[in-house]
């Protein structure tokens, strides 16, 4: 009886988000432009009650400290006093230090680690003991590149190191209602290689590798989503939840015809989220945007775990407040829009880039100093003299409840 009531349950959410598809891809380019504007907190659109826990940002590789604490420590406690619900780090092995969070810190990592030592690390379970609703984990680890003999680890490998890590979470955190979502940084990339020139593949240059490259990829999704279904499967009753996800960040080279993870590999897997890192998607009226979303929905296939239920989130987004003359105004123009497509979209979690910036206008992130204000490019929450961005003054009017 209960697998029947599940099936109907499953055919009916499925057939919810089939029509819901159909119905925005109907929508022309005008209806969809007043709903965006219609849905910007400045003019008039409703804030979700809970808009703390579906708003957050980065913390990695910030070019200044402010505390003698561990780094990535003292970014979360941050965080947590700006209000916000998510927070998103960098969970990758090293040797040494962890990258991007060397500020007054010692690691003593080593690759050997599997991703369930590290999450054991005193670093990671003072961060994770925070009270965020949702944790949202960038890992890399595993991808080999274009041929079998460029991966250097093996899929069982793979999935049993996510495994592992999901287990251990959902028993861990079992008495708390708090999400992790296993991501990636920017899946396309990895599938190219890296961000070189050479990885903006066109339609008339696409390598002759990419076939092994997309199926590689396919294979490495597959296997992490196996690890943290099976163990799912095997867990007691917990209210921590674990998520996979994968992050795309080149949708309209897929709507070209492009090799790429939307078009190539979502429809050939199941997962149980996708986050967009969504840079390809800005522009001056939103329609990118909104039009992106829609077409990852389209392209994704839920998991059996989420029930029929296409969740899409924005694993990155950001504007760089400190270069091209930006301004007080031009930035919260970006930002109201920006939530006027997300508001509208019904998106559940949206990631700003960054707390900290992470890069300057001239030379390597280093992490060797703290860097001044006009160092930086300026993706950050909070500047290097200690003041709020713009981007965050609008936050605060945001999670207040105040209307911008």
């Amino acid at each position: 009886m209960k697998k029947i009531i599940f099936l109907i349950c499953f055919i009916i959410l499925n057939n919810i988000a089939e029509a819901q598809d159909q119905n925005n891809a109907q929508l022309s380019d005008q209806q969809i432009l007043t709903i965006i504007q219609n849905s910007r907190p400045s003019k008039g659109g409703i804030v979700p009650k809970d808009i703390r826990n579906r708003l957050g940002a980065t913390h990695m590789d910030g070019q200044y400290c402010f505390t003698k604490e561990p780094f990535i420590i003292e970014g979360a406690r941050k965080m947590n006093e700006l209000g916000y619900g998510i927070l998103k780090l960098w969970f990758t092995k090293a040797n040494g230090n962890q990258g991007g969070y060397k500020f007054n810190s010692d690691w003593k990592l080593t690759k050997s680690m599997s991703l369930k030592e590290l999450a054991e690390h005193p670093y990671y379970k003072e961060v994770f003991d925070m009270p965020f609703k949702v944790f949202a984990l960038n890992i890399n680890d595993g991808f080999g590149g274009a041929s079998a003999e460029d991966q250097t680890v093996t899929l069982n490998r793979i999935e049993n190191e996510f495994y592992e890590l999901t287990k251990y979470l959902i028993k861990t955190y079992k008495k708390r209602k708090v999400v992790f979502v296993l991501e990636m940084w920017e899946g396309d990339w990895a599938m190219r290689g890296g961000t070189q020139a050479g990885s903006k593949w066109k339609v008339d240059s696409v390598p002759a590798e990419a076939p092994v490259r997309v199926k590689n990829m396919i294979d490495w999704v597959r296997a992490r989503q196996k690890g943290v279904d099976r163990a799912r499967e095997e867990s007691v009753r917990s209210k921590c939840k674990v998520y996979n996800a994968v992050e795309v960040n080149r949708i309209y080279d897929a709507m070209q015809g492009i090799p790429s993870i939307a078009g190539s590999v979502l429809p050939q897997v199941k997962v149980d989220m996708v986050s967009w890192s969504s840079y390809d998607g800005i522009s001056s009226d939103g329609l990118k945007m909104y039009k992106g979303i829609n077409y990852i929905r389209h392209q994704l296939i839920p998991s059996d775990y989420m029930k029929g239920k296409k969740v899409v989130f924005i694993g990155e987004i950001g504007k760089p407040e400190n270069i091209q003359n930006q301004t007080r105004e031009s930035i919260r123009e970006f930002w109201d829009l920006m939530m006027g497509v997300f508001l509208a979209q019904d998106i559940p979690y949206i990631i700003n880039w960054e707390l900290f910036c992470n890069e300057p206008k001239v030379g390597p992130r280093t992490q060797d100093r703290n860097k001044t204000n006009e160092e930086l490019r300026g993706f950050w929450l909070i500047r290097p003299d200690g003041t709020k961005s713009w981007a965050q003054e609008y936050f605060d009017e945001i999670l207040s409840g105040i209307k911008p």
